[in-house]
């Protein structure tokens, strides 16, 4: 929906340029035509991204009373996260989409870069997932009080009782139906290489006896690191789900142990693959 009306309306915003300034006048054969052209279209873009916005936030004030689960409201803000890819050029190859289940579930993956929801949202774009996410999101304008709307959870880095307090909440949303995310990892790996999960964080899980999802990211990290701007490919498995009966004898720290050994494999498939 959002790459849609954004290229109507970067097109829209360009004809309109062009029709107030007319370049009628100039040759074919003259740079000034195309330098007009490609002005007309940079300032379309840059227009129509503002009107995203603009739509984002006025739907939002519409729909902000809609509660955590609304669909309409997941799919909007999938459609929206779709747009940033589709102009960051990142093509999400995902394996194992057939692993996601119909019920609700806890989603457990590694932690590379900020934009990690951005990659893996989408994904399970029929059912209303959300994350505990950091507290810095809230402040985003415009993008802040969507991530409030859709339900997810926020948390201070630095905060032990905050994390309990964000925990909580996770687990009092997956009891409302909702499915949660969290990087056991608690902060960005910055590569491929893993760094120490956090035990705690499997109390999402644990607690109400849900099941787990484990998704797996590979390249996640290499966004925007590249020169010239190219096309980049982010991998993403998604596991076979763990039932709470296959896990339930383990405690947290040999929980996290196993989900990283499992996502630790799946590194190691896809380094051999695409290296």
């Amino acid at each position: 929906m959002f790459i849609l009306s954004f290229y109507l309306f970067l097109f829209g915003y360009a004809a309109l340029l062009l029709w107030l300034f007319p370049v009628g006048w100039l040759d074919y054969a003259d740079p000034l035509w195309y330098v007009f052209i490609a002005l007309s279209l940079l300032i379309g873009f840059i227009v129509s991204f503002a009107t995203q916005l603009l739509i984002l936030k006025i739907v939002g004030e519409l729909r902000k009373n809609k509660g955590m689960k609304n669909m309409f409201n997941h799919r909007f803000a999938n459609s929206l996260l779709k747009l940033g890819l589709h102009l960051a050029r990142v093509k999400v190859i995902v394996t194992g989409r057939e692993n996601i289940p119909n019920k609700n579930f806890i989603l457990v993956s590694n932690h590379q870069e900020n934009y990690d929801i951005l990659i893996l949202k989408p994904i399970f774009q029929d059912h209303p997932l959300s994350f505990i996410a950091k507290e810095a999101l809230r402040k985003l304008p415009i993008f802040g009080p969507w991530i409030d709307y859709l339900g997810n959870v926020f948390i201070s880095r630095d905060a032990d009782r905050s994390a309990a307090e964000s925990i909580i909440k996770g687990i009092r949303n997956y009891k409302d139906g909702m499915s949660m995310g969290i990087f056991p990892e608690g902060k960005r790996s910055f590569g491929n290489d893993m760094i120490e999960f956090k035990a705690g964080a499997f109390k999402l899980a644990m607690k109400p006896k849900a099941d787990l999802l484990i998704a797996t990211q590979y390249d996640t990290c290499a966004i925007f690191k590249r020169f010239p701007w190219r096309r980049y490919k982010v991998y993403v498995h998604v596991h076979p789900i763990i039932p709470y009966d296959r896990y339930k004898d383990m405690n947290s720290h040999e929980l996290s142990d196993f989900v990283k050994a499992e996502i630790q494999a799946q590194l190691d498939r896809f380094t051999t693959q695409y290296n």
